[in-house]
């Protein structure tokens, strides 16, 4: 009998990479039903029975996200054997929240601890005893970059996918008390034991998903729902942000099981120090943007336009062309139509190939250095205000180049309607395709450069339009919950900005 096991983290905590060393070429690339979230499944190299599962990179299973519903529909109904949870050792308090989610499935469950190498450089000591017996599972160091420990978490997890999950109880004894007056409730024969713990605190969550599908009778939900209330008042707070409060709480309390030691600043954190600081963030920001923008525009983007122009149509293919039909007699209206026309339009829109080649190639540096991340941070009270987080700026900024890769970008955006509304004011930035097109437009006539400022007019009060609407449907929508929920979040793990 094959054995499924579930490998669940953080975006960028080196899941995919442990996926591949464990399955090698065994591996099967596709697409999660509905979406257009990858699915990769494979079966480990030295054992075909066990079929490992690389979820999509989530921080919590709050089905905000395509990644979120679609890893959270795998625990709940796949019911996997295992879960192997990896998690970035140099930034446990952000990744263990994930794990406090995965308590509540009665999994059996084995963590990862990852970059253990980078742990050490930076003078980080962990006691993994301390932290495991806190979880209630095995904690194994890895190194998924380096091929260490890799084959031994995988024997555990098979190891562990016999045994039954120890029940972790996480929360306050006021919200644990909840809790067990709400699995009474719900306690039937259809609903597994081990799923009676993660209903429950989805119920307390009033989760709608979980709320609209559980069938527990309209007497029982209402209850349930005079249980949740119950605790809300007791603990003076609503209950998702209970809930939530309490996970951090218990995941400060396992990061504090850390052994004692000095850590050193990385050049990272060093870096990161001055490019988010308060006051000089916005400032070298401008500052990078305007040498990005000098150099694929000005100075070196200027000189590739004038090469194409002048030097590769102007003065060797036009030329030799038009002597070449003249030289077979073709008529001159033909030579013309094709060396003016044809080869002369295709040079004019090439010409402007190079900048955009430079402006990508820097804003994909800018991206692999890990600056672009840095502001999305800085740029994420800004947005806010208008309903969307610091990554939309990405998108817009891209689109500057090209409105296509700009739209694309908005993939990363993690809440469906902020990638809707992204996706729809980057049409409105002007890129370097429209921006000819509109300047040659507005030089024929006084007419026509009314009609051109009017239709900018009515796209930027489009633009203003929109992002108002976002902004008031926020005040009246239970949308905003998510809002507060994730703001929450990003002012808990920011402690330590590793992005």
């Amino acid at each position: 009998m094959s054995i499924k096991i579930a490998l669940v983290g953080n975006p960028n905590s080196g899941k995919t990479t442990l996926f591949n060393a464990l399955t090698g070429s065994n591996q099967y690339v596709g697409n999660w039903p509905g979406v257009t979230v990858e699915k990769k499944e494979g079966r480990i190299k030295w054992n075909k029975e066990v079929i490992l599962t690389d979820l999509p990179g989530i921080y919590s299973l709050s089905p905000y996200t395509p990644e979120e519903i679609v890893a959270r529909n795998y625990l709940v109904e796949e019911h996997p054997s295992a879960i192997i949870n990896i998690v970035d050792g140099t930034n446990l308090e952000r990744n263990l929240y994930l794990t406090t989610q995965l308590l509540d499935f009665g999994i059996p469950m084995v963590m990862a601890i990852n970059f253990m190498d980078i742990v050490e450089k930076r003078g980080i000591k962990l006691n993994l005893d301390k932290v495991s017996k806190e979880l209630g599972c095995k904690v194994i160091e890895i190194s998924a970059l380096k091929n260490k420990g890799i084959k031994e978490i995988a024997l555990e997890a098979i190891d562990v996918a016999s045994k039954s999950a120890p029940e972790k109880r996480i929360f306050s004894e006021r919200v644990e008390k909840a809790l067990g007056e709400i699995q009474e409730q719900i306690s039937q024969g259809y609903i597994e034991e081990r799923e009676l713990r993660w209903l429950s605190v989805k119920l307390f969550e009033r989760d709608e998903e979980i709320t609209a599908h559980i069938d527990i009778g309209e007497k029982k939900k209402a209850q349930v729902e005079e249980i949740i209330k119950a605790a809300e008042r007791d603990l003076d707070d609503d209950s998702v942000e209970i809930i939530t409060s309490e996970r951090y709480d218990y995941v400060t309390k396992i990061v504090d099981k850390k052994a004692p030691g000095k850590e050193k600043m990385s050049i990272s954190d060093k870096i990161d120090k001055i490019v988010t600081n308060r006051w000089l963030a916005l400032p070298i920001f401008a500052l990078v943007m305007f040498a990005v923008y000098f150099i694929s525009i000005g100075s070196v983007g200027d000189w590739t336009v004038g090469f194409m122009n002048d030097k590769l149509f102007g003065e060797w293919i036009i030329p030799s062309v038009t002597a070449l039909l003249e030289k077979m007699e073709v008529a001159p209206w033909l030579v013309g139509l094709i060396a003016d026309g044809a080869i002369g339009g295709v040079g004019a829109v090439l010409g402007f190939v190079p900048q955009m080649l430079i402006l990508f190639l820097l804003l994909s540096l800018l991206e692999d250095c890990g600056y672009m991340s840095r502001v999305a941070f800085i740029m994420d009270r800004l947005f806010r205000r208008f309903g969307l987080s610091g990554k939309s700026f990405i998108p817009m900024l891209v689109a500057s180049g090209c409105g296509v890769p700009g739209i694309m970008a908005s993939r990363t955006i993690e809440q469906q309607n902020d990638r809707k509304i992204t996706i729809m004011t980057t049409g409105f930035i002007p890129c370097g395709a429209k921006m000819p097109i509109v300047g040659f437009i507005a030089s024929t006539s006084s007419v026509a450069a009314g009609a051109v400022r009017s239709f900018q007019q009515v796209r930027t009060l489009s633009v203003l339009r929109q992002l108002s609407a976002r902004v008031l449907f926020l005040k009246n929508s239970k949308h905003l919950q998510v809002i507060r929920h994730r703001s929450l979040w990003s002012c808990r793990s920011i402690t330590h900005l590793h992005l």
